[in-house]
């Protein structure tokens, strides 16, 4: 059994979840945990990832020129940008 503190974050309560009990839960920083109110305190449990990751290799692999809108003329400069 592990004790943990009590931090003040902004108007909310929190705590670290040591990286011992982390490991063995294979909890990681971005997972999301479910927290529910138990008798006596609470229960944490970790919430399945839901929808597809995305990879930017994966994004950039499924993109297709032809796809993409013909360039647009603006004509010359009206101010003093540089192209």
């Amino acid at each position: 059994m592990q004790q943990v503190h009590i931090s003040r974050w902004g108007n909310s309560l929190g705590f670290r979840i040591p990286r011992g009990i982390a490991d063995s839960l294979d909890i990681q920083a971005g997972d999301t945990l479910e927290l529910t109110p138990a008798e006596g305190g609470l229960m944490l449990k970790k919430v399945p990832p839901t929808g597809k990751r995305y990879a930017l290799a994966d994004i950039l692999d499924s993109f297709a020129p032809s796809s993409t809108r013909p360039e647009v003329d603006f004509g010359k400069p009206q101010g003093e940008e540089i192209w």
